[in-house]
């Protein structure tokens, strides 16, 4: 008997579209996934090389283009590049498809690839897009090319590229200016016997280039803009259109008389929205502010900023005003803390507004009676992103061992900070929940779960990166990130054995293991 089969027409016509791409090939388009979620790159590489078919979906070319790079087939990349080439895709795929090549360190390749199209240059974003290749190629050539057409979709005098006004002198200084550097804490990397071995190496060759970053930086600042418009994407210009930091949308055409007046205001506008961002990036610029004889300013928020911002400030005790930035608003004195990571190090001079938002949470914790214990997971189960399809598994285990399993996305900002700051030995897959480890104190033993691939080591790195400046004890557990869905899997008894080790010890280098090697190498 025919039963009706009701479909949204999104999904019919996914149904048509894998029914075009593969008729005839003998591949499906479910085969397709499967041998990407598995990480068969040789089928992939063979059975669904056809550069029609592929040139239909900028994401299925993303994922051919992944195979090609995890077997280091030169000429399976060199193909997929000429495809890409001729393809007739959207600005976004084609920057997408583009960061594909990037992640590979293939930047001459990506940026043929993104500007074989000239339509992309006449976005609002390109110029902003085009800056993001940079730090990919040391090629001078290539880098010269990268700027000039920056320069030429930018031009000068409307919105003329970043940076080409100098800010003014300034004696604003942050607490405890001259102190010196905090000790560095440790990092030991160990890869399930899945991980293919280079991820290891690299992750490690980059973590020790960080720590020499570190011994070099500069501690914080503050640098000023005098006579300045800014925006709610954290855009920054002068009155005559010249742009001073550009977020790649356009600017507003708001005079200074019509725009809101501030005398003086605090930068505190992140382009993200993420609270790693936040507490990482953004925190630790606040404690100038709790000097005696700092200037009054207000705080600069964007009118888009999520509630934490608010509330982290609300925790700090900043009595200063904020103001929720909208198309503009001009300020006559602009204040510009900058740090990065790195100022992390200079502890003494950032501690003061993070050492404020834990006594606050933990007074607040006093009053609602609330607990916490010094063994934690942080678990992911509230996220639908980067899935781990055996979590629950997992967490079981781990709590079974004393760790408490805490969700902190359930919980309000103050308890948050709260959990992680009492806990003295910290489990978590990769995750934005382990933003809180800037509240935890020096010593502290974080092992977290990392899922990597090929060009994610940056951001994926940033825990360990974090725990090295925070003087913390850090362990990296590596797991291959293969899924089309944005989901992984963690060897859990492999895993769990590593977990019951004795952490190593807290001598400032970084080491690398292999889980069916118990060597260690410095």
């Amino acid at each position: 008997m025919f039963q009706p089969v009701m479909e949204t027409g999104r999904r019919l016509l996914r149904r048509i579209w894998r029914w075009a791409v593969f008729r005839g090939t003998g591949f499906k388009y479910r085969d397709f996934e499967l041998a990407f979620e598995r990480g068969d790159w040789p089928t992939i590489l063979t059975r669904a090389r056809n550069g029609e078919r592929l040139k239909k979906s900028p994401s299925m070319m993303g994922m051919f283009i992944r195979a090609a790079g995890e077997m280091r087939d030169v000429e399976a990349l060199a193909w997929a590049e000429s495809q890409c080439l001729g393809a007739r895709w959207s600005t976004r795929d084609r920057y997408s498809v583009s960061q594909r090549f990037l992640m590979l360190g293939e930047a001459a390749a990506a940026w043929a690839v993104f500007t074989a199209d000239a339509a992309v240059m006449a976005e609002a974003k390109f110029a902003h897009q085009a800056k993001s290749f940079l730090p990919h190629t040391k090629d001078a050539a290539l880098r010269s090319a990268i700027k000039a057409a920056m320069a030429k979709a930018v031009p000068v005098g409307s919105s003329a590229a970043a940076g080409v006004v100098k800010a003014a002198a300034t004696t604003i200084r942050f607490p405890f200016f001259g102190s010196g550097q905090r000790v560095q804490g440790s990092v030991e990397i160990r890869s399930s016997e899945r991980t293919p071995p280079r991820h290891a190496i690299k992750v490690t060759a980059d973590i020790e280039s960080f720590r020499t970053k570190v011994a070099r930086a500069k501690p914080p600042e503050i640098i000023e803009h005098r006579e300045v418009f800014v925006d709610r994407n954290g855009q920054i210009w002068k009155e005559d259109g010249s742009l001073i930091v550009s977020k790649g949308t356009p600017i507003s055409r708001l005079s200074r008389a019509e725009a809101p007046g501030i005398a003086t205001g605090f930068f505190a506008i992140k382009s993200t929205r993420g609270i790693y961002h936040w507490l990482v990036d953004r925190l630790p610029l606040f404690a100038w502010m709790l000097e005696d004889g700092a200037p009054d300013a207000v705080i600069l928020l964007s009118d888009e900023a999520p509630s934490f911002e608010k509330e982290t400030l609300r925790l700090a005790g900043l009595p200063q005003t904020v103001v929720d930035v909208g198309d503009a608003v001009f300020v006559q004195r602009l204040l510009i803390a900058r740090s990065g990571m790195q100022g992390f190090s200079y502890w003494e001079q950032v501690a003061p507004v993070i050492e404020r938002v834990k006594r606050s949470a933990r007074a607040i914790a006093a009053q609602e009676n609330v607990s916490a214990g010094d063994a934690i997971y942080i678990s992911r189960r509230d996220s639908s992103r980067r899935v781990m399809r055996n979590e629950a598994e997992l967490e079981a285990q781990i709590t079974t061992r004393g760790y408490a399993g805490v969700a902190l996305g359930t919980m309000p900002l103050w308890q948050q900070v709260f959990v992680v700051s009492s806990a003295k030995r910290i489990v978590a897959p990769h995750g934005a929940g382990l933003a809180h480890i800037v509240f935890s104190e020096p010593g502290t033993h974080i092992t977290e779960i990392v899922p990597v691939q090929d060009g994610t080591y940056f951001l994926r790195l940033n825990y360990a990166r974090l725990s090295l400046v925070m003087g913390h004890r850090y362990r990296g557990w590596l797991e291959p990130h293969h899924g089309a869905r944005d989901s992984w899997t963690v060897d859990a008894p492999a895993f769990l054995n590593y977990l019951d080790e004795r952490p190593g010890d807290a001598a400032a280098h970084v080491r690398v293991e292999d889980a069916g090697d118990r060597s260690r190498m410095g």
